[in-house]
């Protein structure tokens, strides 16, 4: 999920930048001109554009965003339960946004590129475009690798579900689509395990079991 996620958004971060530098080269050369660095041999203003539109583009910000993006998708994953807001696509855009104001600050954006401001509103607007991209591709890759199940517990504070060796009692938690887990419950007059949507336990009877995880659904001990 966060190698495409960091590859889309890198390759496409390159190519609009590319895109942008070169729809207005014009403008671009002529405000090379009057940079003394692009103006004193060897340099020209030419050289310094062919610098701007690969080296600068390149490792100034499709490197980056290829690093940056692939951390953040796995961050994504790692800590799904504990970004703010509900569901996979609100969740994807928060992260997103922090990784939108990180680029930012490190000057990754390619808006340092920017030579006027016609361009800087240009790459300004792409960056938010961008960001969305990223979080649908990272949420639905996410969506498509996963499935949320909720565990509930008649008796929350003596009756604990273990999932895994992990305590899910009274949580929900995101698990890999059509996994077998192994569930215990701890405490309490145990009954039986019920479940609903793609959910299933092999002994519905027995506190220590498996559960099989095949779509979202509840889990809960009684």
């Amino acid at each position: 999920m966060g190698v495409v996620g960091g590859a889309y958004l890198a390759a496409v971060a390159g190519l609009f930048n590319e895109g942008v530098i070169e729809a207005l080269k014009g403008s671009v050369m002529s405000d090379l001109q009057t940079v003394s660095g692009c103006t004193t041999a060897p340099s020209t203003p030419q050289t310094c554009f062919s610098t701007l539109v690969t080296t600068d583009v390149l490792f100034g910000v499709v490197l980056p965003m290829l690093v940056l993006g692939l951390l953040f998708g796995v961050l994504y994953g790692m800590y799904y339960e504990y970004l703010p807001g509900r569901g996979y696509g609100i969740r994807a855009l928060g992260i997103g946004t922090v990784l939108l104001i990180l680029l930012v600050i490190l000057g990754a954006t390619g808006n340092y590129s920017a030579t006027n401001t016609t361009m800087l509103a240009i790459l300004r607007a792409f960056d938010t475009i961008a960001i969305v991209g990223y979080a649908f591709i990272s949420s639905r890759l996410y969506r498509r690798l996963t499935r949320e199940v909720q565990f509930e517990s008649a008796d929350p504070s003596n009756m604990k579900m273990w999932v895994d060796g992990k305590n899910y009692t009274d949580k929900t938690k995101t698990l890999p689509a059509h996994s077998n887990h192994k569930i215990r419950n701890e405490g309490g007059r145990f009954h039986q395990w019920l479940v609903s949507g793609g959910v299933s336990v092999a002994d519905p009877k027995s506190e220590e079991t498996t559960m099989r995880v095949d779509g979202d659904g509840l889990l809960k001990v009684s």
